[in-house]
Protein backbone atom coordinates (compact mmCIF):
# COMPACT_ATOMS: atom_id res chain seq x y z
CA UNK A 1 0.00 0.00 0.00
CA UNK A 2 1.49 3.23 -1.03
CA UNK A 3 2.19 5.93 2.15
CA UNK A 4 -0.32 8.95 1.85
CA UNK A 5 1.61 11.91 1.25
CA UNK A 6 1.63 15.38 3.37
CA UNK A 7 -1.04 16.85 1.22
CA UNK A 8 -2.96 14.03 1.18
CA UNK A 9 -3.34 13.74 4.95
CA UNK A 10 -4.32 17.44 4.69
CA UNK A 11 -7.03 17.48 2.56
CA UNK A 12 -8.17 14.11 4.04
CA UNK A 13 -9.18 16.56 7.21
CA UNK A 14 -9.44 19.96 5.53
CA UNK A 15 -11.01 21.69 2.15
CA UNK A 16 -10.04 25.09 1.05
CA UNK A 17 -11.85 27.37 -0.95
CA UNK A 18 -11.87 30.94 -2.68
CA UNK A 19 -14.68 33.01 -0.43
CA UNK A 20 -16.40 34.54 -3.26
CA UNK A 21 -20.24 35.25 -2.03
CA UNK A 22 -21.93 37.06 0.27
CA UNK A 23 -21.95 34.04 2.64
CA UNK A 24 -18.27 32.74 2.71
CA UNK A 25 -17.32 36.77 3.15
CA UNK A 26 -19.54 36.63 6.46
CA UNK A 27 -18.31 33.60 7.29
CA UNK A 28 -14.36 35.37 7.30
CA UNK A 29 -15.54 38.41 8.76
CA UNK A 30 -16.95 36.29 11.86
CA UNK A 31 -13.88 34.20 11.94
CA UNK A 32 -12.00 37.51 12.16
CA UNK A 33 -13.95 38.97 14.49
CA UNK A 34 -13.52 35.41 16.73
CA UNK A 35 -9.63 35.54 16.52
CA UNK A 36 -8.68 39.27 16.31
CA UNK A 37 -11.60 40.78 18.29
CA UNK A 38 -12.69 38.07 20.67
CA UNK A 39 -9.65 36.14 21.36
CA UNK A 40 -7.08 38.73 20.71
CA UNK A 41 -7.94 41.87 21.68
CA UNK A 42 -6.59 43.64 18.58
CA UNK A 43 -8.98 45.37 16.64
CA UNK A 44 -11.43 47.28 18.59
CA UNK A 45 -15.08 48.85 18.08
CA UNK A 46 -15.68 46.06 16.09
CA UNK A 47 -19.61 45.40 15.02
CA UNK A 48 -20.96 42.46 16.97
CA UNK A 49 -19.45 39.02 15.21
CA UNK A 50 -17.68 41.24 12.05
CA UNK A 51 -13.98 42.23 11.78
CA UNK A 52 -13.79 44.09 8.16
CA UNK A 53 -11.93 47.12 6.74
CA UNK A 54 -12.02 49.40 3.67
CA UNK A 55 -9.46 47.33 2.20
CA UNK A 56 -11.69 43.94 2.09
CA UNK A 57 -13.33 45.69 -0.90
CA UNK A 58 -10.51 44.94 -3.37
CA UNK A 59 -9.22 41.97 -1.65
CA UNK A 60 -9.39 38.48 -2.27
CA UNK A 61 -10.35 35.66 0.24
CA UNK A 62 -9.58 32.22 1.06
CA UNK A 63 -11.20 30.07 3.95
CA UNK A 64 -10.12 26.35 5.07
CA UNK A 65 -12.80 24.38 7.00
CA UNK A 66 -12.01 21.63 9.57
CA UNK A 67 -14.12 18.58 7.45
CA UNK A 68 -14.99 16.64 10.64
CA UNK A 69 -17.02 19.56 12.31
CA UNK A 70 -17.65 22.04 9.66
CA UNK A 71 -15.87 24.79 11.15
CA UNK A 72 -13.98 27.40 9.58
CA UNK A 73 -10.46 26.92 10.79
CA UNK A 74 -8.36 29.46 9.18
CA UNK A 75 -9.11 32.30 6.78
CA UNK A 76 -6.14 35.03 4.61
CA UNK A 77 -7.07 37.66 2.20
CA UNK A 78 -5.02 39.34 -0.57
CA UNK A 79 -4.96 42.66 -1.11
CA UNK A 80 -4.54 44.27 -4.81
CA UNK A 81 -4.87 47.77 -5.49
CA UNK A 82 -7.53 47.95 -7.27
CA UNK A 83 -7.70 48.62 -11.18
CA UNK A 84 -8.70 52.45 -11.29
CA UNK A 85 -6.05 53.24 -8.60
CA UNK A 86 -2.96 51.13 -8.88
CA UNK A 87 -0.89 53.49 -6.69
CA UNK A 88 -3.16 52.66 -3.85
CA UNK A 89 -1.53 52.19 -0.80
CA UNK A 90 -1.56 49.13 0.93
CA UNK A 91 -2.71 47.80 4.45
CA UNK A 92 1.21 47.55 5.82
CA UNK A 93 1.64 51.34 3.76
CA UNK A 94 -1.12 53.14 5.96
CA UNK A 95 -0.76 51.04 9.17
CA UNK A 96 2.80 50.49 9.91
CA UNK A 97 4.41 53.09 7.65
CA UNK A 98 7.13 54.03 10.60
CA UNK A 99 8.55 50.63 10.59
CA UNK A 100 10.27 50.52 7.50
CA UNK A 101 12.04 52.65 4.55
CA UNK A 102 9.40 54.09 1.87
CA UNK A 103 12.51 53.92 -0.57
CA UNK A 104 12.78 50.30 0.12
CA UNK A 105 9.14 49.94 -0.78
CA UNK A 106 9.54 52.46 -3.61
CA UNK A 107 12.51 50.84 -4.91
CA UNK A 108 9.56 47.54 -5.41
CA UNK A 109 6.79 49.59 -6.96
CA UNK A 110 9.02 51.58 -9.35
CA UNK A 111 7.68 50.78 -13.12
CA UNK A 112 3.65 51.19 -14.62
CA UNK A 113 3.81 47.46 -15.43
CA UNK A 114 4.51 45.73 -11.58
CA UNK A 115 1.86 44.42 -10.03
CA UNK A 116 2.26 43.95 -6.06
CA UNK A 117 -0.66 43.12 -3.19
CA UNK A 118 -0.04 42.25 0.49
CA UNK A 119 -0.53 39.10 2.31
CA UNK A 120 -3.18 40.03 5.03
CA UNK A 121 -5.36 39.27 8.25
CA UNK A 122 -4.02 35.51 8.06
CA UNK A 123 -6.12 34.21 11.36
CA UNK A 124 -6.46 30.85 12.51
CA UNK A 125 -9.24 29.96 15.63
CA UNK A 126 -7.59 29.22 18.81
CA UNK A 127 -8.92 25.86 18.88
CA UNK A 128 -6.75 24.92 15.92
CA UNK A 129 -3.27 27.06 17.12
CA UNK A 130 -2.42 24.03 19.49
CA UNK A 131 0.53 25.32 22.29
CA UNK A 132 0.21 27.97 25.08
CA UNK A 133 2.24 30.34 23.80
CA UNK A 134 0.56 30.34 19.90
CA UNK A 135 -2.86 31.17 21.85
CA UNK A 136 -1.47 34.84 21.87
CA UNK A 137 -0.79 34.77 17.91
CA UNK A 138 -3.46 34.90 15.34
CA UNK A 139 -1.87 32.18 12.73
CA UNK A 140 -0.10 29.57 15.59
CA UNK A 141 1.89 27.24 14.04
CA UNK A 142 2.97 24.56 16.43
CA UNK A 143 1.31 21.94 18.07
CA UNK A 144 1.56 20.92 21.70
CA UNK A 145 -2.30 20.97 23.28
CA UNK A 146 -5.61 21.71 21.62
CA UNK A 147 -9.56 21.76 22.85
CA UNK A 148 -11.29 20.21 20.13
CA UNK A 149 -12.24 16.54 20.47
CA UNK A 150 -10.35 15.41 17.42
CA UNK A 151 -8.41 11.89 17.30
CA UNK A 152 -4.26 12.78 17.54
CA UNK A 153 -3.38 12.03 14.07
CA UNK A 154 -5.67 14.91 13.05
CA UNK A 155 -3.37 17.36 15.40
CA UNK A 156 -0.21 16.37 13.79
CA UNK A 157 -1.13 18.53 10.49
CA UNK A 158 -2.74 21.73 12.20
CA UNK A 159 0.25 23.51 11.83
CA UNK A 160 -0.04 23.36 8.64
CA UNK A 161 -3.21 25.74 8.06
CA UNK A 162 -0.96 28.61 7.95
CA UNK A 163 1.72 26.88 5.84
CA UNK A 164 -1.79 26.26 3.23
CA UNK A 165 -3.48 29.49 4.06
CA UNK A 166 0.28 31.51 2.88
CA UNK A 167 0.26 28.93 -0.22
CA UNK A 168 -3.68 30.03 -0.94
CA UNK A 169 -2.62 33.79 -1.44
CA UNK A 170 0.85 32.61 -3.14
CA UNK A 171 -1.61 30.91 -5.58
CA UNK A 172 -3.86 34.09 -6.26
CA UNK A 173 -0.49 36.27 -6.47
CA UNK A 174 0.51 33.95 -9.05
CA UNK A 175 -2.81 34.10 -11.01
CA UNK A 176 -3.37 37.75 -11.09
CA UNK A 177 0.73 38.12 -12.21
CA UNK A 178 1.82 39.83 -9.30
CA UNK A 179 5.91 40.23 -8.80
CA UNK A 180 5.80 40.93 -5.12
CA UNK A 181 3.75 40.25 -1.83
CA UNK A 182 3.76 41.75 0.80
CA UNK A 183 2.84 40.86 5.02
CA UNK A 184 3.10 42.39 8.10
CA UNK A 185 4.77 38.82 10.16
CA UNK A 186 6.36 37.46 13.18
CA UNK A 187 9.86 37.14 12.90
CA UNK A 188 9.17 33.82 14.53
CA UNK A 189 7.27 33.09 12.01
CA UNK A 190 9.33 34.06 9.25
CA UNK A 191 12.45 31.85 10.93
CA UNK A 192 9.76 28.62 10.65
CA UNK A 193 8.51 29.16 7.12
CA UNK A 194 12.23 29.68 5.77
CA UNK A 195 13.30 26.11 7.36
CA UNK A 196 10.46 24.75 4.84
CA UNK A 197 11.85 26.82 2.25
CA UNK A 198 9.51 29.79 2.11
CA UNK A 199 11.97 32.46 2.03
CA UNK A 200 10.45 35.75 3.15
CA UNK A 201 12.96 38.79 2.58
CA UNK A 202 12.75 41.55 5.53
CA UNK A 203 12.09 44.96 5.35
CA UNK A 204 11.68 46.91 8.15
CA UNK A 205 11.41 46.89 11.97
CA UNK A 206 9.59 44.89 14.08
CA UNK A 207 6.68 47.06 15.52
CA UNK A 208 4.27 46.42 18.35
CA UNK A 209 0.90 45.61 15.30
CA UNK A 210 -1.48 42.78 16.44
CA UNK A 211 1.81 41.02 17.85
CA UNK A 212 5.07 41.53 17.63
CA UNK A 213 5.75 41.95 13.72
CA UNK A 214 7.73 43.67 10.90
CA UNK A 215 7.27 43.94 6.94
CA UNK A 216 8.64 41.11 4.70
CA UNK A 217 8.19 40.46 1.14
CA UNK A 218 8.04 37.30 -1.31
CA UNK A 219 8.30 37.04 -5.18
CA UNK A 220 5.66 34.13 -6.09
CA UNK A 221 8.61 32.05 -7.85
CA UNK A 222 9.86 30.74 -4.75
CA UNK A 223 7.57 27.28 -5.27
CA UNK A 224 9.61 26.00 -7.37
CA UNK A 225 12.50 26.10 -4.73
CA UNK A 226 10.12 24.47 -1.93
CA UNK A 227 10.86 20.39 -0.72
CA UNK A 228 8.68 18.19 -2.90
CA UNK A 229 6.16 17.51 -0.16
CA UNK A 230 5.78 21.18 0.30
CA UNK A 231 5.65 21.22 -3.52
CA UNK A 232 2.95 18.77 -3.70
CA UNK A 233 0.77 20.53 -0.77
CA UNK A 234 1.24 24.21 -2.46
CA UNK A 235 -0.27 22.14 -6.18
CA UNK A 236 -2.93 20.90 -3.92
CA UNK A 237 -3.79 24.13 -2.59
CA UNK A 238 -3.61 25.79 -5.98
CA UNK A 239 -5.97 22.53 -8.00
CA UNK A 240 -9.05 23.13 -5.09
CA UNK A 241 -9.12 26.81 -5.17
CA UNK A 242 -9.16 26.65 -9.12
CA UNK A 243 -11.13 23.77 -8.92
CA UNK A 244 -13.71 25.37 -6.50
CA UNK A 245 -13.73 29.01 -8.49
CA UNK A 246 -15.34 26.96 -11.14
Amino acid sequence: MTERTLAQHFFNYFSICNADSIDLKNAVFKLRYDVYCAELGYEKNCPEDREEDNFDKYSKHVLIKHKGTSIYAGCVRLVTPPPHDPKALLPFEVNCSQSFDPKKVAFLRAGDNVRIGEVSRLAVLSRFRLRASDAKTPDGINPERMSLDVIEEEMRYFPFIAVALYFAATSIVRYQNIKYAFVMMETRLARLLKRSGISFIQLGETIDYHGQRALFYIEPTFIDDLKPELKELYQSVDQQLVYNSN
